[in-house]
């Protein structure tokens, strides 16, 4: 066989491979990731945030309940410490959730909110793993108590007490 001949078919055989790596593996993690950073910086950062700071509104009844619940300011929807304003945050981004974090999302929005039905407890929870989690996943730093617990940093000493 001539050298020409060979030179040739094992170059295109590397062009093909390098291709069919690129368009099949490289490529999606690529997307994968950038993704992942569009939902943290759009999403769950900023909505991280928000909760943390509803949370320290009613902190102390919190920790007595051993429940987490959300605190709002009466105002209109352009403050931030409004219930309002959270959940036109949330209906702007809702392509950025996870499907559990929509599911979550429609019952606290649409059942009656209290502390015996779990459910600010669980959308807090739902955000602060899948913050978490994103993170870790995107190799920056995270916390490991946040991800298992789904309790926030801001709340920690309802760790201990559920």
């Amino acid at each position: 066989m001539d050298y020409k001949l060979l030179s040739i078919i094992i170059s295109a055989s590397v062009a093909i491979f390098i291709a069919v790596l690129n368009h099949f593996i490289i490529t999606p993690i690529k997307d994968k990731r950038n993704r992942q950073r569009e939902q943290l910086k759009n999403l769950y950062a900023p909505l991280y945030n928000l909760l943390s700071y509803n949370i320290l509104i009613l902190k102390d009844a919190s920790i007595r309940q051993k429940e987490i619940l959300l605190g709002y300011v009466q105002s209109d929807k352009n403050n931030y410490k409004s219930k309002d304003y959270l959940e036109e945050f949330m209906l702007q981004r809702a392509g950025y959730c996870s499907d559990e974090l929509m599911e979550v999302w429609t019952k606290f929005t649409t059942y009656n909110i209290s502390p015996e039905n779990g459910i600010s407890s669980r959308l807090v929870k739902t955000v602060v793993k899948e913050y978490n989690k994103i993170k870790k996943e995107l190799n920056m730093g995270y916390n490991k108590e946040e991800l298992s617990t789904g309790i926030p940093e801001c709340i920690k000493e309802l760790r201990e007490e559920i």
